[in-house]
């Protein structure tokens, strides 16, 4: 399945969203990222995607655009935290920063109150949904093909 479309991104493509942030991201979160690079959760969720150069439509909004550039990305960036999901409707998922490292544990922060509370489902719920996600593109590509862009 040599010609099948990349659905994770690797370690540069991180590294490079690391660099841009100035944080390192918690392993688990980077283990999602090279499982699938853009996940949905339930609740309607959009866990951000590391931008990819070979998927510029797909990943536009990515970890590094919503954080630097998106109004609540950058507004929880002040209160030292790095969104890393988002439902549509201002509610973000968040990691505290703590000396450039973004922590393990996901909190919700609720944008009209500013409060964090901790994000029950956790990593555990974000893998997962990665590995289903791939296994159904990976079935796709194996029954229709690479599709070409």
């Amino acid at each position: 399945m040599s010609n099948a479309t990349p659905l994770g991104v690797t370690e540069e493509q991180i590294a490079a969203a690391e660099a841009e942030l100035g944080i390192r991201f918690p392993d688990r979160l980077r283990e999602v990222w090279k499982t699938y690079n853009c996940n949905e959760l339930p609740g309607g969720w959009r866990v951000y995607p590391v931008f990819d150069p070979a998927n510029p439509r797909k990943t536009a909004g990515s970890i590094t655009y919503e954080n630097l550039r998106g109004a609540w990305g950058r507004r929880v960036m002040t209160l030292g935290l790095i969104s890393i999901a988002s439902n549509g409707t201002g509610n973000q998922l968040v990691l505290k920063v703590e000396e450039g490292q973004a922590g393990a544990e996901i909190f919700f922060w609720q944008h009209d109150t500013q409060k964090l509370k901790a994000w029950k489902p956790g990593f555990d719920s974000i893998a997962g949904r990665a590995a289903k996600a791939r296994e159904a593109v990976q079935r796709l590509q194996q029954t229709f093909g690479r599709r070409e862009h």
